[in-house]
């Protein structure tokens, strides 16, 4: 299980705004809506809009709010199931969770980059040796 948080931690860095993530819940919704659509009207074809409408959304949230690639485009497994629980804690009123979580690895995030300059710094790389 240790594996799975590890993943979605890293899959919530690139998800660190909440617009972005009401973007990934509509996504899902438009895929639900083309999906009902094309079983209501017996057209499997417009299965075809499934995908596009869930990419849509998620992929405008990930280029207009948080101005990065999404995480699908290295690591798809992770995405799908990172897109699953994220969703899901969205729709089930969890996102104060995914806040708190994406403050914590940022705040992480940077410790870690200024412990990284300080050892790099060469000063301290003196200081150290002594």
């Amino acid at each position: 299980m240790r594996q799975f948080d590890q993943r979605f931690e890293d899959y919530m860095r690139g998800h660190t705004s909440e617009a972005s993530r009401w973007m990934h819940v509509a996504g899902l919704l438009a895929a639900a809506g083309a999906a009902t659509a094309a079983a209501r009207r017996r057209r499997p074809a417009l299965l075809w809009a499934v995908p596009g409408a869930f990419f849509t959304f998620a992929w405008s949230g990930h280029f207009v709010f948080e101005r990065n690639l999404p995480v699908g485009f290295t690591d798809p497994g992770a995405a799908f199931s990172g897109d699953l629980k994220m969703i899901g804690m969205m729709l089930s009123g969890r996102n104060g969770e995914l806040k708190e979580l994406v403050e914590r690895l940022r705040r992480e995030d940077e410790s870690r980059a200024e412990e990284a300059a300080a050892s790099s710094h060469p000063v301290a790389a003196l200081h150290d040796a002594a």
